[in-house]
């Protein structure tokens, strides 16, 4: 995974963001939202953050740095 890869342009958050977020915690939509902003401005990522958290959750060892 690219971490500067942008995920949301709208607030200018990348993969990266994303994926510190989940790993502190961040497991759903809305605190993914409350954590970096994405998915608040015009609502386009908002099934790719529903996607990358599963990913996440359900393969770590697939994010691990």
């Amino acid at each position: 995974m690219k971490r500067e890869k942008t995920a949301c342009s709208c607030k200018n958050v990348n993969y990266g963001m994303i994926l510190d977020a989940v790993k502190g915690g961040a497991d759903t939509v809305e605190k993914i939202q409350a954590a970096t902003g994405c998915g608040t401005g015009c609502g386009k990522c908002r099934d790719f953050i529903t996607t990358m958290i599963r990913d996440i959750l359900m393969f770590p060892e697939d994010y691990e740095e």
